[in-house]
């Protein structure tokens, strides 16, 4: 069986372990810079039966951060990125990284709070409200807009979604898809 590779960029306690779950054969990396989310990773992965001998999985964890990642150019079959790039230095650089580590082909899985679209009063208050939100919330800004940064970035295609979500104040709207490389 061919080993498929997966990167999940700011894996922290690996929350998306469950979605893995009835996968067999695949090549996992987390990449976080925070060394200490590495023994909740891995008790979220066995907890989520991943890493049980008949699946054939493995999961790595390496330090690092997206805007250098510590992959081989064209080296992964997908990366996975969830509520990362709010909190990232540089969101532009970071997507560019993603995009040179994917093979040709590859997919680009993302899911991120982004600045309002729909709502400039909601909007200006992200905007106003990120200063603050960036120092409390470890980096992550309100006032992204993500879904640029991804469909300027290159991508063979992308299939993007703008969600709205309720009762999520701030952290309101999302945006999310599929990016080819």
């Amino acid at each position: 069986m061919k080993e498929i590779v997966i990167a999940e960029v700011g894996m922290g306690s690996f929350p998306n372990a469950l979605y893995y779950k009835d996968q067999h054969g695949l090549d996992i990396i987390g990449i976080d810079p925070n060394d200490r989310m590495e023994g909740y990773a891995k008790d979220s992965a066995s907890r989520a039966g991943l890493l049980s001998n008949n699946m054939g999985n493995s999961l790595r964890i390496v330090h690092g951060v997206s805007e250098t990642l510590p992959l081989e150019d064209n080296s992964c079959d997908a990366i996975v990125c969830t509520l990362t790039l709010c909190s990232v230095t540089d969101p532009i650089r970071s997507v560019s990284e993603i995009k040179r580590v994917l093979k040709p082909g590859g997919k680009f899985l993302f899911w991120e709070h982004v600045l309002s679209q729909t709502d400039s009063k909601l909007a200006n208050y992200q905007i106003e409200m990120t200063p603050s939100q960036v120092k409390r919330a470890d980096g992550c800004h309100l006032d992204r807009k993500t879904g640029d940064v991804i469909r300027s970035a290159g991508f063979q295609s992308v299939d993007l979604q703008y969600m709205e979500l309720e009762k999520f104040g701030l952290l309101n709207p999302t945006c999310f898809g599929i990016a080819t490389a």
